[in-house]
């Protein structure tokens, strides 16, 4: 199923409060994992002591399985710094998510004002006045559109499949085809890790595709419509009707005239 579903500022805030609160739920069931099995180890011993009170026990066997409890301790001792580590990991990438959304929020209210004031386009650099009437504006919405489908993909909102269907109706449209023959050199080329390189390059084969597939089905620019027919009959008529009462009101008001001179 293709997910046509638009970016919004809202739906955007709200994917990543679940991502987060997603790791933040594992988080929390690895911790409390490792704090049951540090207290059964704690409690160990106790269970120990109440045993003592028991005959027939050979102790100094026991004391031999006691001594296993050391290789048990360090194994576990080993597994808790590891779910330590790990939810340090989990941590940094809540932090570097949540600094990504405040920096692509910023990044949107910025092409926001940009596409509402000319002005703002020229300190961009970006000459309006070169461009088709429409083309600034779907450059930026494709730009964000791309830029939430690129933040879904790298933290797992968005499967491979999903995000491959979503990309083949995109260049469906002449707009998106023109932006990223323009953008996507830049894109190449541009730091990130590995997710975000394999994005790039899902990008560029569903292009690629597209292109091999033959022109675009819906243009960048809008067609006029045709004027139907039955839409210029009715004109006509209306035309018509209006010059008759138009007509009839002028001899009305001639007749009008001559009846009253004496």
């Amino acid at each position: 199923m293709v997910n046509n579903q638009q970016p919004t500022a809202h739906g955007y805030r709200e994917r990543a409060t679940a991502l987060r609160t997603r790791k933040v739920s594992r988080v929390a069931i690895l911790l409390l994992v490792s704090a049951c099995v540090l207290a059964l180890v704690t409690v160990s011993p106790l269970a120990l002591k109440s045993l003592a009170s028991l005959r027939g026990l050979n102790w100094i066997q026991l004391s031999y399985i006691g001594q296993t409890y050391g290789a048990a301790s360090a194994l576990l001792t080993g597994l808790a710094l590891i779910g330590v580590s790990g939810s340090i990991i989990l941590q940094v990438r809540a932090v570097n998510a949540g600094r990504d959304q405040s920096s692509r929020e910023h990044h949107m209210h910025l092409i926001e004002m940009g596409l509402k004031d000319p002005v703002f386009q020229r300190a961009w650099g970006m000459d309006p006045s070169l461009y088709a009437p429409d083309a600034l504006r779907q450059g930026a919405y494709l730009n964000l559109i791309v830029s939430y489908w690129q933040r879904d993909y790298q933290f797992d909102g968005i499967t491979e499949y999903n995000l491959r269907c979503n990309l083949t109706v995109l260049f469906r449209g002449e707009a998106a085809r023109l932006w990223w023959a323009d953008v996507g050199d830049s894109r190449r080329v541009s730091p990130g890790n590995r997710r975000d390189k394999r994005f790039v390059r899902i990008v560029d084969e569903e292009f690629r595709k597209a292109i091999a597939s033959g022109p675009p089905v819906v243009p960048a620019q809008a067609r006029e419509a045709p004027v139907r027919a039955d839409h210029r009959i009715t004109i006509i008529r209306f035309l018509k009707a209006g010059a008759t009462i138009l007509l009839a009101a002028v001899v009305g008001a001639v007749f009008g005239r001559s009846y009253r001179k004496p």
